[in-house]
């Protein structure tokens, strides 16, 4: 994957994308995987950058980045950098990006950067339009996820979830597969649910829960991580490329944090052994994630489909 970035990205650059890349394969969330650099997913190698991403508005503890052209998951990985050290330096660091042309990978690896230095993190993330309000047929939200990393003992909580039933990622890859989308996360252009791919991305998403409550939440990433940072927002061409808003924040301001960690993790640790209706103990958000990717650590390499590994093959000829 190195090899591949450094074909049209330098040394700096692919250092801050490679990794996301490969968390995305390595937690088995394909959609933000190598599929990103292909030809059949977002293609981040087709882009033209305008320059490198700056910073733009400056206050003593936020920032605002212009991504410049650049795909998310470089202007993602600065802005975590600066929105860690804000944070430590002034408790709470806020920072918005817009300009970037491509998403930012799994916000899961952001969250788990902020929260192993003992911040508290938030972050949004703004798509193009692809998920219909509900009762509704036009594209106007991103997939606009909405997530949180919270530090304990241990690996850190974490909570990442997309607004809408289905990732653009997962679409695309189910359409390069020759897959089926499952039931009940999509309509084609005249409102009826589908599972082809490709009726999917001629019509809408719909949002998780098919209700007025994804859509209401939809609404909120969409103003804070699309309207206020400048990005781009619904279907209008009234703003700057995709956004993304990322909060820090220090425990330290309302509680010690050795005794918030503690509580948290023995908050987890009462829902996970809470009695359940199987038997089994009670799984908790995000942590799936960390086994399967402590296992292909273990195993030492990701399995990746024939059509995706032809196009990165293609790209080093």
């Amino acid at each position: 994957i190195h090899k591949v970035l450094l074909t049209k990205y330098s040394k700096k650059e692919v250092n801050f994308m490679t990794p996301i890349i490969m968390f995305g394969e390595l937690s088995n969330t394909k959609s933000h995987g190598i599929i990103r650099i292909c030809s059949s997913g977002e293609n981040i190698l087709s882009r033209k950058p305008k320059g490198y991403p700056s910073v733009i508005k400056r206050t003593r503890n936020s920032e605002l980045i212009e991504g410049k052209g650049n795909p998310g998951m470089l202007v993602g990985a600065i802005a975590c950098q600066e929105v860690i050290r804000l944070g430590e330096k002034y408790d709470i660091g806020l920072v918005g990006t817009k300009g970037s042309t491509s998403s930012s990978g799994s916000l899961t690896y952001y969250l788990e950067k902020i929260a192993n230095e003992n911040l508290i993190a938030i972050i949004m993330a703004r798509a193009p339009s692809d998920v219909a309000p509900f009762g509704g047929l036009e594209r106007l939200f991103g997939t606009n996820p909405i997530s949180f990393g919270i530090p304990k003992k241990g690996e850190p909580f974490i909570f990442d979830m997309a607004t809408s039933a289905i990732s653009y990622g997962a679409v695309a890859r189910a359409k390069n597969l020759g897959h089926k989308l499952p039931e009940n996360v999509a309509v084609d252009k005249r409102g009826k649910v589908t599972t082809d791919p490709k009726k999917a991305l001629e019509g809408a998403f719909l949002t998780f829960d098919n209700s007025y409550k994804g859509y209401g939440l939809a609404m909120i990433v969409e103003i804070l991580a699309g309207v206020l940072p400048g990005a781009q927002y619904l279907d209008l061409k009234d703003g700057d490329g995709w956004g993304n808003l990322f909060l820090a924040i220090n425990p330290n301001l309302l509680t010690d944090i050795s005794d918030f960690k503690k509580k948290v993790e023995k908050l987890v640790e009462r829902v996970r052994n809470s009695k359940s209706i199987s038997g089994e103990k009670i799984r908790i958000p995000g942590e799936n994630k960390i086994r399967l990717r402590n296992q292909a650590i273990k195993n030492g390499f990701v399995d990746v489909d024939e059509k995706t590994l032809r196009d990165i093959e293609n790209i080093i000829k």
